[in-house]
């Protein structure tokens, strides 16, 4: 797996958190307060800032509630703990660490040992090397005033692309709860992530973000097969809970009577756009 340049050694720079002075609407002003049954993407300032309105209500952050969240940064340090480790993660806003268990069953007998000495590191503390960058998906939770990433999947990034791709649907979410670009037109569908003009533009009918339909017509049958694939994880996963339930990638396939390949590019797609996300590992998913 490929490195990458990583940030400044525990940056020390403000920006990327999306902090302003400026007013901010007022709940009738967006139509995106209600979004929390989506997968937010966000920085980790954005985490770390984020206050909850009502005790035990979701977090909320400019205007966007953060109940499932995702972001992208640089591992700085893991701690070994055998049958599970701690991965300090940092984005060039901020870092926090965040707990993953192990599925391996030699790492859980070591651990139920309670070997002094258990071989090493264990298989789960391998996935992993610092200065990589890792893409997390998770439930925002706190406990003992420390914010968390409950159930969290950990998925290293094999192309910086990525990383740039993360940030712009960060940059694009954060817009749309200030109410500087609008919310997609048809909130029922994942197809639909065409937005509406910014504030500032300068009338030429030019948005910031360019529709998923915009260009050429060759990209429509492969936007239909995600629509139908979405369409299916959603229909499965209703009223489920995702600590128990996932779609496998075979069900899928099976049941859509498309190529293994396609699907598995169609769940890529769908998960960068925060309509889906792994679960159990990356042939399980869950729609949100």
């Amino acid at each position: 797996m490929a490195t990458y340049q990583p940030y400044n050694d525990y940056s020390t720079v403000t920006g990327g958190g999306f902090e302003n002075n400026e007013s901010r609407p007022s709940s009738g002003d967006t139509t995106a307060e209600n979004r929390t049954n989506t997968l937010t993407p966000v920085t980790i300032k954005q985490i770390l800032n984020s206050t909850q309105e009502i005790q035990d209500g979701p977090f909320v952050s400019h205007g966007q509630e953060l109940q499932y969240v995702c972001f992208v940064g640089v591992v700085r340090n893991i701690t070994d703990h055998t049958s599970n480790i701690y991965i300090t993660i940092e984005d060039g806003t901020g870092q926090m660490e965040v707990r993953k268990w192990t599925d391996d069953s030699n790492d859980m007998k070591a651990s139920q040992e309670d070997s002094e000495n258990s071989g090493g590191a264990s298989q789960v503390s391998q996935q992993f090397q610092i200065g990589t960058y890792v893409k997390v998906y998770g439930s925002l939770k706190e406990f003992s005033g420390k914010k968390n990433i409950q159930y969290a999947v950990i998925k290293p990034i094999q192309s910086f692309n990525d990383v740039l791709a993360h940030h712009l649907d960060a940059i694009k979410w954060h817009s749309i709860a200030t109410g500087r670009i609008s919310d997609p037109a048809n909130s029922g569908s994942a197809m639909s992530t065409s937005v509406g003009q910014s504030n500032n533009n300068n009338g030429s009918g030019q948005s910031l973000f360019v529709s998923d339909n915009a260009g050429s017509n060759a990209n429509t049958s492969e936007g239909d097969v995600r629509d139908r694939v979405f369409r299916f994880i959603k229909e499965q996963c209703a009223n489920k809970d995702a600590n128990q339930f996932a779609v496998p990638i075979q069900l899928v396939c099976q049941t859509l009577n498309i190529d293994e390949d396609v699907a598995r590019q169609s769940c890529a797609t769908l998960t960068d756009q925060g309509s889906i996300y792994p679960t159990f590992d990356d042939n399980n998913y869950f729609a949100l």
